[in-house]
């Protein structure tokens, strides 16, 4: 069970169909914790920026079928996890973990700054001249950006710390 915060353009998105919650949200029971998402238009492509609250490990995912929202993400978490060398044993967990989900409002103003670096680091990725990308090199090179909240740490070594895998 996780909480993934949505700003509030994308919970207008979201629809009646998953409101935010009105009690406070339950403590996460992944090892990650809780997540925040918000909408990055690259371009032509219509994306929605993912980030971890405790590690601010990202992943950008389409922003098709918003109801598959948090399959995406814990499909390209698990992606991301195992790249970084993550035990696959605490990738299972963290997944499965991930299939209880509340949609809720961000909280977290640092969060929401460190995203908003990673929005202009995912549009320099995507303007580099005469290359594909693909979603996981992103998500990979948004892993290994230091990040002024984490010590100037890269999210990839707190994600491992916290799945017990430094």
């Amino acid at each position: 069970m996780y909480t993934l915060r949505c700003t509030r353009p994308l919970l207008r998105r979201l629809g009646p169909v998953t409101p935010p919650g009105d009690s406070p949200a339950p403590v996460a029971t992944t090892s990650l914790g809780d997540w925040y998402a918000n909408r990055l238009n690259l371009g032509s492509h219509r994306l929605i920026l993912c980030t971890n609250e405790r590690s601010l490990l990202s992943v950008v995912v389409p922003a098709k079928d918003l109801r598959g929202l948090p399959q995406r993400l814990a499909e390209s978490l698990a992606v991301l996890l195992h790249r970084i060398g993550v035990p696959p044993s605490a990738v299972a967990r963290e997944v499965r973990e991930m299939q209880w989900v509340r949609f809720d409002r961000t909280l977290s103003r640092s969060v929401l700054g460190s995203m908003n670096d990673f929005a202009f680091t995912a549009d320099a990725f995507f303007r580099r001249p005469g290359s594909e990308v693909y979603l996981e090199d992103l998500d990979w090179r948004l892993s290994e950006t230091p990040c002024g909240p984490l010590g100037y740490a890269q999210p990839l070594e707190r994600a491992r710390e916290l799945l017990g895998a430094a």
